[in-house]
This record gives C-alpha cells, structure tokens and sequence, in this order.
C-alpha cells in the first residue's frame, strides 16, 4: 500500500513537472483583428495555468513575457473585458505579481464560459486563485489585507464580500 501511494505522489508530480516544462509562451504574435485575439484564446488559457503554477522568482524572462503577452491580449481583446479596481489595486500593491494573477484567471474564465459568463463568478475566480497565489508563495511580501481576504475566504464568504466591498 505504502509503495503505491508513494508511486502514485511520483507520478502526479512527474505529470505536473512535465506540463509546466510544455508551455511555450506565445512569441511574435499579432493582435490586430478579432480573428487574431480568437487565434490565441488558448494560448491565453495556458498562460494563465503556466503562471499560477510557476514561483515567482522562477522562470523569470519566460515569466515577464508570459505577462506581457497576456497584458497585450487583455488589453487589445474585444470579447473579455478586465476591469481592475481599487480593491484589485490594494490586494497587489505590496505583491504586484497578484495583478497578473487575477487579471489571467479572470480572463481564462471569461475564455472558458462564452456561454453563461457572470462577472461576480469571474471576480471570485480571480480573487480565489490570488488568494492561492499569494498563500503558494514563499517570496511573498506580508499584507495584512490580503490576509484578511484569505479569512474571509476560509468563512465562506467571499463572494458576500464582492457583492458588498469590491469596489
């Protein structure tokens, strides 16, 4: 039993390692035309996983052309719009590399529900894998702010707190 659970823990991390390594960021793209942004929707999907999967101080040219490349994709898309707010702002002031975390998963989910998107989900999403990416990383800057959103979030009321202090 012993060897199989351990054989088992070997190989998730194997597939894991493996499909971290896969990722190619998207190079020399164009985004002119809506044809262009729908080109490159999953690449944009892969992106947003390759970041929340690699450590921050991994990676690190590989890392900032993944981020441009889906700053240059969010900003220019015409069927996913980001909006970061004040609160967004806050939650990465101390941690900037939360900013891209949300604004990749929000965009992933946008990408992933064309057909029933809601923007309080899409905000959770993001919010959610924030909380993840900050509490993932070691190399993280303490905030107290996003700490207590992590509380909040452990209570089960994180999507209250959208509704009323997402602003």
């Amino acid at each position: 039993m012993k060897y199989i659970l351990t054989l088992s823990i070997t190989l998730t991390i194997f597939c894991l390692t493996a499909t971290a390594q896969k990722y190619d960021v998207p190079m020399h793209y164009e985004l002119q035309t809506d044809a262009d942004f729908d080109m490159y929707e999953q690449q944009v999907i892969n992106t947003a996983d390759w970041l929340q999967q690699t450590g921050w101080k991994d990676k690190r040219e590989k890392r900032q052309a993944a981020r441009l490349f889906i700053l240059a994709w969010v900003q220019g898309s015409h069927s996913v719009s980001v909006s970061i707010n004040k609160a967004i702002n806050d939650l990465s002031d101390l941690n900037p590399e939360l900013l891209f975390t949300y604004t990749s998963q929000y965009a992933k989910f946008a990408l992933q529900h064309k057909t029933d998107f809601d923007k309080n989900t899409a905000n959770l999403v993001a919010l959610r894998a924030m909380l993840s990416k900050y509490s993932m990383e070691e190399s993280h800057k303490k905030d107290d702010e996003v700490e207590k959103l992590i509380e909040i979030n452990k209570e089960g009321n994180l999507a209250s707190w959208i509704a009323t202090d997402f602003k």
